[in-house]
């Protein structure tokens, strides 16, 4: 990575990933052909916009692109600088999502890691002012009060470092304003997300509705401006730590699918707005060191997207009215040594024939495993919920599969037939059946469809369990959805977004799924 061009073996997408690669949030790369100097160097300064540029107190952050890992902090803000509204533009901006992202080619992975916005922390200001148990989202709007988003970017990196994480080397922080963010997105073709259960609230202005509307239905689809944006910053009936987790699954979806064609005339406008929704700090305008971030990022991005929990003590500890997350020294420590040195791989059963003809559905023959069901903590699903399944079978075109086993305490939802398109226009059939596994933003689904290649399975990785040949999606260690092909048809079923079901658990629900009749 020592060069300054891309090897030209690299297909296709230069320049719209270098803008993907600076947008650390996107967790994309790519791939590219050759691309004269001045090209990106032009790039580079729309991206990297001086007017933009945080010049960070020395220690603050380390900018180093030498193809060893590389830590970067992102800020996920409302930033209202450019808006019409008064009172929005003198309302100081919160940090509604603080997450830290390690690229590291060594161990073939990216890390994402949330802190919690409510952890309960000290403030300390440049001046020496001294705000005793706030919550740690609180440190960019006190900064951005006293200096602006700028003083925002600079106090909430240093209390990260000075209260939670002790000699954190950061290689770079982007403030990025969530609206900006999904303009960009939205640019580079939207998304597919697999929206795990209806998000509905209609705002009539009273205090229970009293937040934005939403009405999302259920199932695989595309997700463009507003509503990515609805759907990212949701927390309404949901705890910060499953938003979170829905957005770190927004960017794992997002990173698979980023349009491998080029638009001619796109680029300057994607830029453009790529430098208006980041405010940064340890980067520069140097097409040399946008070429080596690209490369870094490019290789990420067939790895695993490993989710790090970020470990605490209680998540609703009450002081002065308020809620807070809390966590001990050790906690925090064991959580940073996480971060930086994990590396947790996907142990799956090895390759065994279907069970014998009249063995207990749902066993399991991988060695040390249990075979029994209930041991797993599964139980059949219900007759009502198969009825349902039944009815909505009438509104697809192909075999409706349905799962035998469900957890314990799952309840399912809804099952909904609907359709969708691919990224060409095909129109395809699709049905979702849903269970909310607890009442706090858990809800797994089953999910198929008669599209069969869809972005959600780009990188997935294959193994043959019980004679068929499955397709993982994984964070490193936790299966977070599992597919297969029967026929002209591809069948999966999608964890939680906190990943509350086991991987032998994911397994054998998926191998429990029968043909209705």
């Amino acid at each position: 990575m020592d060069d300054q061009r891309p090897p030209s073996l690299w297909l296709g997408m230069w320049k719209r990933f270098l803008i993907a690669g600076v947008l650390i949030v996107v967790l994309s790369g790519a791939a590219t052909a050759t691309v004269a100097l001045n090209t990106v160097s032009g790039i580079a300064s729309e991206v990297f916009p001086a007017f933009n540029r945080v010049d960070a107190p020395k220690g603050l952050v380390t900018p180093e692109y030498s193809g060893g890992p590389q830590t970067f902090l992102v800020l996920g803000t409302d930033r209202r600088e450019g808006s019409k509204n008064a009172y929005d533009r003198s309302n100081p901006p919160h940090s509604d999502t603080i997450l830290l992202v390690r690229f590291d080619p060594a161990h073939g992975q990216t890390s994402v890691m949330s802190i919690p916005r409510d952890l309960m922390v000290n403030i300390t200001t440049r001046s020496g002012q001294v705000y005793v148990n706030e919550k740690i989202n609180a440190a960019y709007t006190i900064g951005s009060k006293l200096a602006g988003a700028k003083g925002g970017i600079v106090l909430a990196a240093e209390t990260i470092k000075r209260e939670v994480f002790p000699g954190l080397k950061l290689n770079g922080i982007i403030d990025v304003n969530f609206k900006g963010f999904i303009k960009v997105v939205d640019t580079l073709g939207c998304a597919y997300v697999n929206v795990d259960h209806h998000y509905y609230n209609l705002n009539v202005g009273s205090g229970e509705t009293n937040y934005t509307s939403i009405n999302l239905q259920p199932g695989y689809q595309k997700l463009c401006y507003e509503d990515a944006l609805d759907y990212v910053r949701y927390r309404h009936t949901d705890s910060d730590f499953v938003r979170v987790a829905r957005q770190q699954d927004f960017l794992r979806s997002l990173r698979e699918q980023i349009n491998p064609i080029d638009k001619l005339g796109q680029i300057d406008t994607v830029a453009k707005a790529a430098g208006h929704a980041i405010v940064q700090a340890g980067f520069s305008s140097s097409a040399g060191q946008l070429i080596e971030l690209t490369k870094l990022i490019a290789f990420s991005q067939t790895k695993p997207l490993r989710q790090v929990k970020f470990q605490t003590t209680n998540v609703d500890a009450r002081l002065g009215g308020g809620s807070f997350v809390t966590a001990t020294k050790a906690q925090e420590q064991a959580t940073i040594t996480s971060f930086l040195h994990g590396h947790e791989q996907l142990n799956l059963p090895a390759a065994k024939p279907p069970p014998a003809h009249g063995s207990r559905h749902g066993r399991r023959s991988s060695k040390g495993a249990s075979s029994s069901p209930r041991a797993l903590g599964l139980f059949p699903t219900s007759s009502a919920g198969q009825s349902e399944a039944v009815k909505a079978a009438l509104g697809v075109p192909f075999p409706v599969l349905y799962p035998t086993l469900q957890t314990a305490q799952g309840e399912q939802q809804t099952v909904r037939p609907y359709a969708l398109r691919d990224q060409q226009g095909n129109l395809h059939r699709a049905y979702v059946a849903v269970w909310r596994q607890n009442t706090i933003g858990g809800y797994y689904d089953f999910e198929g469809s008669d599209w069969l290649n869809p972005p959600l399975f780009a990188h997935a990785r294959t193994q043959l369990i019980g004679g068929r040949s499955y397709r993982f999606v994984d964070d490193g260690s936790h299966i977070h959805v599992i597919g297969w092909r029967s026929g002209r048809v591809l069948y999966w079923l999608t964890n939680t977004l906190l990943e509350e079901l086991s991987n032998a658990q994911m397994i054998a629900i998926a191998r429990s799924a029968q043909t209705l009749h």
